[in-house]
């Protein structure tokens, strides 16, 4: 009996913390590895070689498909070593997914970066694209950028829920330390950023950086309101999907023939931490209600 009943808790995400961190770790080295191995085999593909078919994706395909690896990696790492379906990973076991309110908190993110763009607009230009180059990076955007932002939010968010604090979201009190260290982390995978590097100098430069910080930390918050994953896997995707289809910066990460391109070079740190404040008070404010008004119909 006391067999069963440990493969059970196995089952249900009742993985050590020990196991957890074995799992994270797996997953980077095997990610590293399948990616490496896919980056090294398309830079044969002459597709994406100057002229070609391919060419204008070339950077949203570099950035991809490596991620793809990370994320492959990660599901069999978190299947294989703490017995664990996706589904419980992201939003907890026997919860379900409040996806209606994580949705309308995206709006409201997007809202916000609207409204935080607005000292930018007039640094906006088109980026010179066809219609149809356009059109074939909106498919490209909406079939590759969730693959990117998920495999980011199981390594800077979820490993940092579920390894601490298992089946259950904490509450905010509990929950604020391990938003710090996820943030940090999060911060600092990010410094190498063009945004960052390039872009900005001086103090300007520690603002640009900490602005990855303010971001992680409010999409981790994010998660402690509304109880799982789902408002930073919403709130990471529209950032994304804003940046890689709709405006980019003059000098980016990851290259993509967007409508339109910021180029704006003078204090853009300073900007972009502004923005990183700005774009997440709305969902915040609201995710606060949502979560005032549950923890009253527990209390």
């Amino acid at each position: 009996m006391s067999t069963k009943k440990e493969k059970k808790s196995w089952q249900e995400n009742e993985a050590p913390l020990g196991r957890w961190i074995g799992t994270a770790i797996l997953a980077l080295i095997l990610g590293a590895i399948l990616g490496g191995l896919m980056a090294t085999i398309m830079n044969f593909i002459p597709l994406f070689d100057d002229g070609m078919i391919l060419a204008p994706f070339k950077g949203l395909f570099f950035a991809m498909i490596p991620f793809a690896c990370f994320f492959v990696a990660s599901v069999l790492s978190i299947r294989w070593l703490c017995r664990t379906s996706l589904r419980s990973f992201f939003f907890g076991r026997d919860r379900k997914p409040d996806i209606k309110r994580a949705l309308v908190a995206g709006l409201l993110m997007l809202a916000g970066i609207l409204l935080s763009e607005a000292p930018n607009y007039r640094h906006f230009s088109l980026d010179n694209n066809s219609v149809s180059i356009i059109a074939v990076n909106f498919i490209f955007c909406l079939l590759f950028v969730w693959i990117q932002t998920t495999t980011e939010e199981i390594f800077f968010r979820g490993f940092f829920l579920r390894a601490p604090y298992r089946n259950e979201v904490p509450a905010l009190p509990r929950g604020l330390l391990f938003a710090f260290i996820s943030s940090l982390f999060f911060m600092a995978a990010h410094l190498s950023n063009p945004e960052v590097t390039t872009l900005s100098f001086g103090a300007d430069m520690i603002l640009g950086a900490a602005s990855y910080f303010v971001v992680a930390f409010a999409m981790y918050i994010s998660n402690l309101l509304i109880g799982g994953m789902e408002a930073g896997l919403v709130f990471h995707w529209v950032n994304n999907f804003y940046c890689f289809f709709l405006v980019r910066q003059k000098v980016s990460a990851v290259e993509t023939p967007t409508i339109f391109v910021n180029n704006a070079d003078a204090a853009l740190g300073t900007t972009t931490f502004i923005q990183g404040v700005v774009m997440y008070l709305p969902p915040l404010i609201y995710l606060i209600c949502v979560y005032r008004k549950r923890r009253a119909k527990t209390d």
